[in-house]
Formats: structure tokens, sequence, C-alpha cells
């Protein structure tokens, strides 16, 4: 008999464990988790706070894939400038938002407005830089790009969470892939990192929504009709030259 107990111990002990490491691996990534949540529906504290954590990483991710698309471009002493920007930029944005959440700190809500302040500071960031990648040539507002001489450096990521993605992750007039509607897969997985981050990178910049579904643990198919809609809805006023790719 107290065989038999020590071996159901063992088993209990070993399926405990199992659940743990589960639920540790779920909680460490919140895109994945935010995929299986309907974020635009979302009404419990936890679902919120998962819906705007994956909503901050992937303004991350696309910030970092417009980030190396441009420093790939600029020549060696404007990569520096631009290097030295992006160093002061992830401070100022952080102090920010503790300047705009602080004073809810002992609230729940106070991680969840944290994580929302950040990706609105990110977003604003990446529509510069992708001002400036996507830049006519003769705008004065722009820096002159040397045609991708330059090597982008490994220690100056766009953002403090993130590495840079592909060089080529973001081109100025990219063409859409032509995803199928069946492929239920994560877009990370179906079409590749770099891609995935074009998408997301994209989606960010144009979705009206208040939690897009801008992130690679999604379909490529769900992030590129969220594109095709925020397109749309921009019209003919100033869209990004991607916009162009995405006509039916």
């Amino acid at each position: 008999m107290s065989g038999k107990i020590t071996l159901l111990s063992a088993s209990l002990a070993v399926a405990i464990f199992a659940v743990a490491v589960g639920l540790a691996v779920l909680l460490a990534t919140p895109t994945a988790h935010a995929a299986a949540i309907d974020c635009a529906a979302a009404k419990t504290q936890a679902d919120l706070a998962t819906c705007t954590a994956a909503n901050a990483a992937s303004a991350d991710a696309g910030l970092n894939a417009v980030y190396k698309a441009l420093a790939g471009r600029l020549a060696p002493p404007d990569l520096k400038r631009l290097r030295d920007a992006q160093r002061a930029w992830i401070p100022f944005r952080d102090k920010e938002c503790a300047f705009r959440t602080q004073p809810y700190a002992d609230g729940s809500v106070y991680a969840t407005l944290v994580e929302t302040c950040k990706a609105e500071l990110t977003k604003a960031r990446l529509a510069q830089l992708q001002h400036q990648l996507q830049c006519p040539e003769g705008d004065l507002s722009c820096v002159p790009q040397s045609g991708g001489n330059a090597a982008p450096t490994k220690n100056a990521p766009a953002t403090a969470k993130a590495a840079p993605a592909a060089a080529d992750a973001a081109p100025a007039k990219p063409a859409p892939a032509k995803s199928s509607q069946n492929d239920t897969r994560p877009c990370v997985q179906s079409a590749g990192k770099a891609k995935s981050d074009q998408y997301v990178s994209q989606c960010i910049q144009v979705s009206p929504a208040t939690n897009p579904p801008c992130n690679g643990q999604n379909a490529c198919s769900m992030m590129i009709d969220e594109i095709k809609r925020g397109c749309a809805m921009i019209g003919n006023d100033n869209p990004p030259a991607f916009c162009s790719a995405y006509k039916n």
C-alpha cells in the first residue's frame, strides 16, 4: 500500500510541476496569450492587461524593424546621431510614462496604464522613423540616405526590450504576401520573422483599433485585413507609402 501511495504522490508532484511550468511560460509570453483572447471584447482586468502588454510588445517589434531598416541606409555620421537620439529617447519615454502614471501607482490598473503609455509613445516614435525611411527626395525634414552603405550597430536597439529585426523588414513600398485565409498559424511561423515584423509595423501605423491585432502570433491574413481596413479609412489623406500595395 505504501508503495502505491508513494507512486501516486510522485505522479501528482510531476503533474503539479508541469502545470506550474506551463503557467510560467504563458505568463512570460503575453503576446502568445493575447492571441487566444478577443482583445476587442476584453472586459476583465487580467485580459485587458494581457492585451495591453501584447500591444506594447507589437509596437516595440514594429519600431525595431523600422529602426534597423533606417540604420542600414544611413552614412556612419548620421547613423551615430540616430543611435544617440534613440538612446536618449528610451529614458525619455520611460520617464514621461512615469510622470503620467505615478499618481495611480497604488491602483490595480497601474501596470496597464504604464504599458498603454509606452505603446502610445513607441507608436509616435515609429511614425517619426517611418517618415525618415520613406521620405521623398528633396524633403528637408529628412536625413539623406546613403543607399544602405552603412551597417547598423548591434548594440543600438530601438527599444530597451527587443533586438532589431532584419534590415529588409520594412521597405518603402513592400508588396504584401499572398497569405491564405485558411492559414491560421501565427504569422511569425507561416511567413517568417522579418515578414511578420513588417506586417506588425504597418498594422500598428494604420490600425484605428484600440487593441489592434498587430502581433506576430496572429495569422498574417488577420494583420493584412487590418492594414487594408486602416489604409482604406485613411484614404487619400496622406497615407503611408505602403498603403498603395494593399489596394484591391
